[in-house]
């Protein structure tokens, strides 16, 4: 399935360009999401009559981006867990990050954050990636501590 993508996606491809993704991929994800439309003559008349739209309001997603990444950048969590010398009795995951985030007073979104080595288990200083936009990363700090120094 070819679509043209209305912002860039990263692993895929600009803003603009005409790509091939699976079926269930296009269907489901990009085009719900308004990501990318069926690359079809009158889609693509219509995306370059109203390219300069598109173009301002993808500057305008990553001005808000990067403003975020600006806000989350200086911003350090404290995680209370149930924990036994440095292990964690169970994990620390993306929901518990997003309502440690909400809680700071911070929207963040599940599938913004990046745990590159999985979910937390033990104790300790961790940087959290969280990829706000295809071109924009931000890096909080998250601390997990027992619940007993917490109290």
């Amino acid at each position: 399935m070819e679509v043209i993508l209305l912002e860039n996606i990263r692993n895929l491809g600009k803003f603009g360009s005409k790509v091939d993704v699976a079926k269930g991929f296009g269907r489901n994800f990009l085009i719900p999401q308004g990501k990318a439309v069926p690359a079809t003559k009158a889609n693509l008349a219509k995306f370059e009559a109203q390219r300069s739209d598109f173009e301002q309001a993808a500057k305008a997603r990553l001005q808000a981006a990067q403003e975020r990444a600006a806000e989350v950048n200086n911003t350090h969590i404290t995680i209370a867990a149930r924990a036994a010398e440095g292990k964690l009795y169970g994990s620390i995951g993306t929901v518990e990050l997003v309502k440690a985030f909400k809680d700071k007073g911070l929207n963040i979104a599940r599938q913004e954050i990046r745990l590159s080595s999985g979910p937390l288990r033990e104790t300790g200083e961790y940087a959290i990636d969280l990829q706000l936009h295809a071109e924009v990363l931000a890096v909080a700090k998250v601390t997990v501590v027992p619940e007993e120094e917490n109290q």
